[in-house]
């Protein structure tokens, strides 16, 4: 992989967490969005859409076999 005298490794683990971050505030906010939406199937039908592609971005990558 990297090599530990570049930091390399480090500064990617930050970008990593740093967008893992990003990603729960923004699960947080669709779902509490989702809860106040009352009678907007349409509005819910994207909420749900955009909820389901974030709770797939932080799920753990199934390592590469080489």
């Amino acid at each position: 992989m990297t090599s530990a005298p570049t930091g390399k490794h480090d500064a990617d683990s930050i970008v990593i967490d740093t967008r893992r971050q990003k990603l729960m505030m923004l699960l947080d906010s669709l779902k509490s969005l989702r809860g106040s939406i009352v009678g907007r199937p349409d509005l819910l039908y994207w909420i749900e859409k955009a909820i389901a592609e974030a709770e797939a971005q932080l799920e753990t990558p199934i390592p590469r076999m080489h």
